[in-house]
């Protein structure tokens, strides 16, 4: 057992290129190929329709069980639980981002739409897997830095599939930049075949047959059996709550920057120097800065700290809006945001894997992650509602005020935990 955090320590670092692995696909069916369609000549309306295509990420807790207890045959012997399906689902990613680059927008608009599915499906799949990998093999103490990791390597896989994608596009042509990118996947591929697989717990079984065949043994298995073992159910009302509120801010900082950037008068070039070079720079640090918080002061600490850093993100967008357009800023208000959505996105991961409990790990962190994602959806649309029938400032200050009830749902969580005897069972084995 390793108890201080050290870069030599592998697991650490394979935490990193299974987060780029994860990242890798993700703009490949949002923003790359939206920039693809449109230089097809393919209408908004239907460019819009496609975001479609990201429903497996939000909905993914569907098919986690399944990740958790159904054994691929052959494979999983030979590379156990995990390794196996991150194998099946990194051969369909590379599979189906190759089809992708096949594809001709303009000529077969649907056969596009169906590839592009297929590799937000599998990509999901993926993050299904990595995410209950990092749960179980990461010890207690490397957690928050391992998420760190996780985020940087994520934000890495991004510029991959999206600067780099658009790059390789315009120096040959997205058939090859597509299928450059599938060759990238071997990157987590490798990994996987290189890394150990964790040791799991047996099942508690709820009835005595262990192989579930008819219908309602079946439910009982893959819905009941994880639930029933989640060892936090007093807390499940507050956390649901406070993953609605500490998710939301950043997710319309997230979805509304670009629109409340462009009524103020800054060009696409000005957006793009400030977010994609500056901005995405200092999200890696706000990710590396929520690990060192988390093992310097706890989660708790981390997450409070975070919430009112973010509320003063919000209000720097406020104060922004109050200003216009001013370079200088802009540059203090995207920089802030920035930083405050890197350090979250680590945070957040680290907290809610505080409540997964083996053997079901893969259920209940995409159970928690997936709140966060309608939340993300939610918090997108009513956000356009109000830049619609509000100011700027008025919408900015309401997601700072946010923070309250942020704060008073999560120590809400914490002395209900305090009454809790059972602590998480996540092995420390790195």
């Amino acid at each position: 057992m390793v108890n201080r955090l050290s870069f030599l320590n592998k697991n650490l670092w394979i935490i990193l290129l299974l987060g780029f692995s994860s990242g890798l696909p993700f703009l490949l069916t949002l923003s790359t190929l939206s920039f693809w369609l449109t230089e097809s000549g393919i209408d908004k309306t239907t460019i819009g329709l496609f975001m479609l295509i990201s429903l497996p990420y939000s909905l993914k807790f569907f098919w986690a069980p399944m990740l958790d207890r159904v054994k691929i045959p052959l494979i999983s012997q030979y590379f156990g639980q995990r390794r196996s399906w991150a194998l099946l689902a990194q051969l369909g990613l590379i599979l189906s981002i190759v089809a992708l680059g096949f594809c001709n927008p303009s000529n077969s608009i649907l056969l596009t739409a169906a590839c592009a599915f297929l590799v937000a499906l599998f990509s999901a799949t993926q993050d299904i897997v990595y995410d209950a990998y990092r749960i179980e093999i990461i010890s207690d103490s490397n957690r928050g830095m391992a998420a760190a990791l996780e985020s940087v390597g994520f934000r890495f896989g991004m510029i991959a599939s999206g600067a780099g994608a658009l790059y390789l596009a315009a120096l040959f042509d997205w058939q090859t930049a597509y299928h450059l990118m599938a060759a990238a996947m071997l990157i987590g591929m490798i990994t996987v075949l290189v890394m150990p697989e964790p040791k799991l717990e047996k099942v508690v079984q709820l009835k005595e047959s262990p192989l579930p065949r008819s219908f309602s043994q079946r439910i009982q298995a893959f819905v009941l059996q994880p639930w029933r073992q989640f060892s936090h159910k007093e807390t499940f009302g507050s956390l649901v709550l406070f993953i609605f509120c500490f998710k939301f801010a950043d997710a319309v900082l997230n979805s509304m920057s670009a629109p409340f950037l462009c009524d103020l008068g800054f060009s696409k070039v000005e957006f793009a120097n400030i977010s994609k070079i500056f901005g995405i720079t200092l999200m890696v640090v706000g990710g590396l800065l929520g690990g060192l918080l988390i093992r310097r002061f706890g989660a708790l600490n981390a997450v409070i700290l975070s919430t009112l850093l973010q509320g003063m993100s919000c209000l720097m967008f406020a104060i922004q809006a109050l200003v216009g357009y001013d370079y200088n800023v802009l540059i203090i208000t995207v920089g802030a945001e920035s930083l405050c959505s890197g350090l979250i996105s680590t945070v957040f991961i680290a907290y809610i894997s505080v409540f997964c409990c083996k053997p079901h790990t893969a259920t209940h962190f995409t159970l928690l992650y997936s709140i966060g994602s309608f939340a993300r959806v939610a918090a997108s649309a009513i956000a356009g509602w109000l830049a619609d029938h509000c100011s700027w400032s008025l919408l900015f200050l309401v997601c700072a005020l946010l923070v309250v009830p942020t704060i008073g749902f999560v120590l809400n969580i914490e002395k209900k935990r305090d009454t809790e005897p059972l602590e998480n069972p996540i092995a420390r084995v790195a």
